[in-house]
């Protein structure tokens, strides 16, 4: 055999041990993502549910994991089959295709982290039909009128907390990024000078805010600049939203009058 053909067949061979390599490394994580898909096949939402992470089930309860999948023709499937995978630590993705019951082929991606008990999902990214906002691969910037609904929701919850003069209320609906990042007595520090103005912000969170700015930053957080134009001097908020389970989550509230903060 010639030296360059024997080269040859020992590069070949190598890739073919790295790509095994690969799909060993990363067996149980599709392994989770079939597991899912296969309850939600059989109709067994409580299987399915229990296949996701804890954060994702402390901001999505099994009705709305329920909606969201009948929503999106995710819960007619026929098959589901993987390609792309990437894990790094204890974090994977799972890129690949379900293919529903009428024969459409929908883009699907999981994103998974390692836990006590096992693989478990920690979001649901479907790519959405139409117009892109953001590109492709990642989660979209949602409609201005969404982007409102996140706005405003976010307000109430923390004009909610300042009545309560606890930020419990606030940090039970944050992202568990920002969850695990701050805990409620820090929240308390950084809030309670605002504990006496739990009337105007009450007040504040019936009003439509006016949308600024959006983007999905590099870091894949979505951040929303909005004010709302009370007198004598407006109050600008940006708020950050991260992407669990099946929706955007709130993980950062910066407030400040008169005028945007940096």
């Amino acid at each position: 055999m010639k030296t360059w053909m024997k080269v040859v067949l020992g590069i070949v061979a190598g890739i073919s041990v790295l790509v095994g390599g690969i799909f060993w490394l990363t067996g149980d994580v599709t392994k989770a993502g079939d597991e899912f898909f296969a309850a939600v096949q059989n109709d067994d939402i409580d299987a399915a549910y229990a296949l996701l992470s804890d954060d994702f089930k402390a901001g999505t309860s099994e009705d709305e994991l329920k909606s969201y999948l009948a929503a999106n023709a995710l819960n007619k499937i026929k098959d589901a089959s993987w390609g792309g995978r990437m894990m790094t630590g204890g974090v994977a993705e799972l890129e690949g295709t379900i293919t529903t019951e009428g024969g459409s082929k929908i883009p699907i991606k999981l994103r998974l982290i390692d836990s006590e008990s096992g693989w478990r999902i920690n979001a649901i990214e479907k790519e959405s039909a139409g117009f892109k906002n953001s590109p492709s691969g990642s989660a979209a910037v949602p409609p201005i009128g969404k982007q409102q609904a996140l706005f405003r929701d976010t307000i109430t919850v923390y004009a909610e907390s300042l009545a309560d003069r606890s930020m419990q209320k606030l940090w039970d609906n944050s992202a568990g990024i920002f969850r695990r990042q701050f805990n409620v007595e820090q929240l308390n520090e950084a809030y309670e000078r605002n504990y006496r103005f739990a009337g105007d912000y009450a007040e504040i969170s019936k009003m439509a805010p006016i949308i600024d700015d959006s983007r999905i930053d590099q870091d894949g957080f979505l951040v929303i600049k909005g004010h709302y134009p009370i007198k004598p001097k407006p109050l600008y908020v940006r708020q950050s939203f991260a992407y669990e389970g099946v929706k955007w989550v709130s993980s950062g509230l910066v407030l400040q009058v008169g005028q945007p903060p940096e």
